[in-house]
């Protein structure tokens, strides 16, 4: 059984250790040692990486046998070893698995919510909160909270109890493991079953900031950062600020005022310009109509735009069809074959047939109703021919 060196100290970053068993496997080699203070991944912390004998790391992770197992790239001697941990790794993650702690504790406390799942990622972590409304008073109360327990530098306390003892513990969430606990505390604050590690003082969290709130099914997902992830996520946050702030020669502080104020205008000039092409695709519409060829008691419009916004062709086809008895035939050559073909209500043919024949020269497909329909395809220079077939088939049709 290997010792495992993480629950005592979190800070230790070299060891020797001795060599149990070495396997090889179709990713690599595994090792398990006598004792080691690599950090498996469990709990919702990710493994630790370092090197033994100056092999790199991989994985660290526990199997079905609970032996630890120490994954490398290449083996490794017999006898006693030189191991270490990259300490810039373990010590950003037990930023981030303290600063859990005292954030679950803070929205117990301020709104009542037991956080029922933990995941530490490589750029933030997340929380999963029981179902339950969090405004934005609550989530400001809560990272106050949390960062006020930072502030006061309080001690962590690490420890092992007997089963006889946790009853009394007050623990934030009941443990159903079996045997002695390790106990994490936080002064005066928190008690949580956990196995991870840890810092030894509330103060090298540095900082706890919540980055973003989600609803997840009936839960509450709340995404944030310690320490110095908390101040890189500042920083990339300023960049953007001050790139915004640049682009509208304003200052940081009257930037989101602007980007309001920018919003406010586009929207105003998108309405008007969808105004003016309302009024451009019912003159075209009129203008296609007027000029459209006549058969008994109907008229059909055949036109292949060249790169055109699809929405337009489709609002042109339907306005057409809507000045009397029509039948539209549109096509538009982009990237792709694009394709729009519309009848008047009063028509009587099943245009998702006609549709399903010039999808066949154009290599798509597509679909609608009787009236109204529409495809795409991967073949453009077949469109003209597409219309011509659509064209000839009405026109059969009505003989």
């Amino acid at each position: 059984m290997t010792r495992r060196l993480y629950y005592l100290d979190s800070y230790l970053r070299q060891f020797q250790a001795n060599v149990l068993k070495l396997s090889q496997t179709d990713t690599g080699f595994e090792i398990v040692l006598d004792q080691t203070a690599f950090y498996p991944t469990s709990g919702g912390q990710p493994h630790d990486l370092g090197c033994i004998q100056g092999r790199p790391i991989l994985d660290v992770f526990e199997n079905e046998k609970a032996e630890i197992i120490h994954r490398a790239e290449k083996p490794v001697e017999s006898g006693e070893l030189e191991c270490s941990i990259d300490w810039l790794r373990r010590f950003d993650h037990m930023q981030q698995h303290t600063g859990q702690h005292i954030l679950s504790q803070a929205f117990l406390r301020t709104c009542q919510l037991n956080t029922v799942g933990f995941h530490m990622g490589a750029s933030y972590s997340t929380i999963d909160l029981e179902s339950g409304n969090i405004g934005k008073d609550q989530l400001r109360q809560a990272e106050d909270l949390a960062n006020a327990i930072v502030y006061e530098i309080r001690p962590v306390k690490v420890r092992l109890v007997s089963p006889q003892e946790v009853p009394n513990l007050n623990l934030r969430k009941e443990s159903q493991r079996q045997g002695p606990l390790r106990i994490v505390e936080v002064e005066d604050f928190d008690v949580s079953a956990c196995g991870g590690t840890h810092v030894r003082l509330t103060g090298e969290i540095g900082g706890i900031l919540i980055r973003k709130v989600e609803r997840v099914k009936q839960q509450t997902r709340v995404e944030f950062v310690c320490g110095r992830r908390a101040l890189e996520s500042h920083r990339a946050d300023l960049r953007s600020l001050d790139t915004i702030a640049r682009k509208f020669s304003v200052g940081l502080d009257e930037a989101a005022q602007r980007v309001e104020k920018q919003i406010e205008e586009t929207r105003q000039l998108r309405k008007a310009l969808q105004g003016r092409r309302e009024t451009l695709v019912e003159l075209l519409a009129r203008d296609f109509y007027a000029k459209a060829q006549e058969h008994q008691g109907f008229r059909t419009v055949k036109h292949l735009f060249e790169d055109e916004e699809f929405d337009f062709v489709k609002s042109l086809a339907q306005s057409i069809v809507s000045q009397g008895r029509c039948v539209a035939l549109l096509g538009n050559k982009s990237s792709q074959a694009e394709l729009v073909l519309a009848q008047s209500e009063s028509m009587r043919w099943d245009l998702r047939e006609l549709l399903s024949e010039c999808c066949k020269l154009i290599e798509g497909k597509g679909g609608g109703t009787v009236n109204l329909v529409q495809g795409g395809g991967k073949n453009p220079q077949q469109l003209q021919a597409a219309l011509d077939l659509a064209e000839s088939r009405i026109l059969s049709a009505s003989q």
